[in-house]
């Protein structure tokens, strides 16, 4: 969810995008990512401004331990906290096992921007703090500002589109 969540800006045909910077955006990347961050299938996914600013701020957050983790640099503490501080509230959820299966169930009062900010900041720590940091890439590509995980030995970038635009943009440079 992390990488995922990181994900939410970036660059298509080499216009920026963000997929959470309006109430309806997140609302949108929420409902895609439902059942990952743990919500009933009919749980309603309400957001507004100020959920907005939580989601930029744990998507900065975020972003910023995954490039320490890439460059092996040490984040900025303020991060760090955040990060972390979120990730605790996983805690408050609990399992239920209805006829349907089991399921997560989130403490009432908790918002969708609660839940959306605890999964993606313990994904965060999972991620972080297992073998699979150490699989952890920035795509090099031109325009890419995507993290992946390389799964496959010699793995450049996060997608074949962007190993084509990187080789593309080498050989233009070459040919120059």
């Amino acid at each position: 969810m992390a990488v995922e969540f990181t994900s939410s800006w970036h660059f298509d045909a080499g216009v920026l995008i963000d997929e959470v910077n309006t109430p309806q955006g997140l609302a949108r990347w929420t409902g895609t990512y439902r059942s990952r961050l743990g919500m009933a299938a009919g749980a309603p996914v309400e957001v507004g401004p100020c959920d907005v600013t939580t989601a930029l701020a744990v998507r900065g957050a975020v972003r910023d331990l995954l490039d320490a983790m890439v460059d092996r640099s040490v984040p900025p503490r303020s991060s760090l906290d955040l990060v972390t501080g979120q990730a605790q509230r996983v805690q408050a959820a609990r399992v239920s096992w209805p006829p349907a299966g089991p399921q997560l169930e989130w403490p009432d009062g908790m918002g969708t921007m609660d839940i959306v900010s605890a999964q993606v900041c313990a994904s965060a720590t999972r991620l972080l703090t297992s073998p699979r940091r150490e699989l952890l890439r920035r795509c090099p590509a031109p325009s890419c500002v995507l993290f992946f995980t390389a799964l496959r030995t010699g793995q450049q970038w996060c997608s074949p589109a962007c190993g084509n635009r990187a080789r593309v943009a080498r050989h233009s440079a070459k040919t120059r």
